[in-house]
């Protein structure tokens, strides 16, 4: 018989009125920063016609926030979190109207729009700790887990549902009303943002923020944390093999496949469409199967589904590896966050959350940088596939090991 409370226990954190609007705001604008992203790197690519040049690009969008981001933790950890995330969204909303004015201006010189994306990349860097560790004032800690799952939930459907309009902005309308597109989905999130009133779970902390001591003091407290120190090593590791494909379908889309905007949109969605398929399972399930026994599962065959989708022949069976690809990355990314959440105290929060995020945001374009060039070196089905090799004998190896058990200490 099927269990009546499974679907309140999938949405148990949207019961709470500032997590449904939380997720809201969320939702519409990461579609927007998606239809941004691809379309960022389809003027790249139009620009230069080199794989090297997409993976510079995303490396210089997201190092900044790679050195910002103990920056951004020590701010979180000291001020409003609300108001942080209500300036930083503002921001980059501005922001993507500057991409909209260049491309209307006709600025054709690719290192422009690279340096306005590193402005974009800083923000993004004090943003993205404040963003992550907001979610606890949001629910109590019973529901972490769930509004966890479902905030790597809207992140994936926005990932779904973004790269889709993306692809027909692109088609349609050209990369000017994509950056314009984005500056607009920022609007409701500060509306709802505002909207939020919570108390402040944070500890307050007394004069500036000292940036090298609040990095050590979180890389101390992760190391001796078992758990939290494994699910950042292996958040990077899937960063650095897996994330990187975001950036560089363009390049199957266009060198490999043959294809035009709507379908390269269509392609960058996949990923995102599986995630959701799969987050039901991960919401109502989640908490009841042993989080190593979800990244034991989900890490190898996020490797298998990269490989995939390097080989694949056929674009449809290329779409499909990307959707496999999407449902293991959400078993995988929910559960690593979970872990952190869980096991970290709230003192500190923002600040070990930003060491993961760093984790993340410097595997991720520094994958892309080495797969970009080495796709106009050898081709991009066997740096891609090369790199889902490597992912999936990883995860193998430290699952068959027992490395992954300290993920489930509470």
């Amino acid at each position: 018989m099927t269990d009546s409370r499974q679907p309140r226990r999938a949405s148990r954190a949207l019961s709470y009125r500032n997590y449904r609007l939380f997720l809201s705001g969320a939702i519409v604008s990461n579609s927007g920063v998606w239809v941004q992203m691809i379309a960022l790197a389809f003027v790249i690519k139009e620009l230069t016609d080199s794989g090297t040049w997409v993976g510079l690009g995303a490396m210089m969008q997201t190092l900044p926030a790679v050195g910002l981001g103990m920056v951004g933790g020590a701010l979180a950890d000291r001020f409003p979190r609300r108001v942080m995330l209500i300036f930083t969204n503002s921001a980059q909303s501005l922001i993507a109207l500057g991409f909209a004015a260049m491309w209307a201006g006709g600025v054709d010189r690719p290192l422009a729009y690279i340096a306005l994306g590193v402005v974009n990349g800083c923000v993004n860097g004090i943003q993205l700790p404040a963003w992550q560790a907001f979610v606890s004032e949001l629910v109590p800690r019973g529901a972490l887990l769930n509004a966890v799952t479902l905030n790597s939930a809207q992140f994936n459907a926005s990932r779904a549902v973004g790269p889709a309009i993306g692809g027909m902005v692109l088609a349609f309308g050209g990369p000017g009303w994509s950056f314009l597109v984005n500056s607009l989905t920022y609007v409701p999130a500060v509306l709802v943002l505002a909207l939020i009133r919570v108390p402040r779970l944070a500890s307050t902390e007394d004069g500036r923020p000292n940036i090298f001591k609040d990095a050590a003091a979180a890389v101390r407290y992760a190391t001796t944390h078992a758990g939290i120190r494994r699910a950042i090593l292996i958040a990077g590791v899937v960063a650095f093999f897996g994330q990187p494909i975001i950036h560089l379908v363009v390049i199957f889309a266009d060198d490999v496949f043959h294809v035009g905007e709507f379908k390269y949109g269509i392609l960058a969605a996949a990923s995102g469409v599986g995630a959701v398929l799969n987050t039901p399972f991960v919401a109502i399930k989640g908490s009841q199967i042993p989080r190593s026994r979800l990244v034991g599962l989900g890490w190898p065959v996020y490797g298998l589904a990269l490989l995939g989708f390097a080989l694949s022949p056929y674009y449809w069976l290329a779409v499909v590896a990307l959707a496999v690809l999407g449902a293991s990355h959400i078993a995988t990314a929910s559960s690593l966050n979970t872990v952190i959440q869980l096991q970290v105290e709230e003192a500190i929060r923002a600040k070990v959350l930003a060491l993961y995020l760093m984790t993340l945001l410097a595997g991720l374009p520094l994958g892309a940088q080495l797969q970009g060039f080495l796709a106009d070196v050898i081709g991009p089905r066997i740096a891609v596939g090369g790199a889902g090799v490597l992912l999936a004998a990883t995860a193998l190896w430290w699952v068959t090991s027992g490395r992954t058990k300290v993920l489930d200490l509470n």
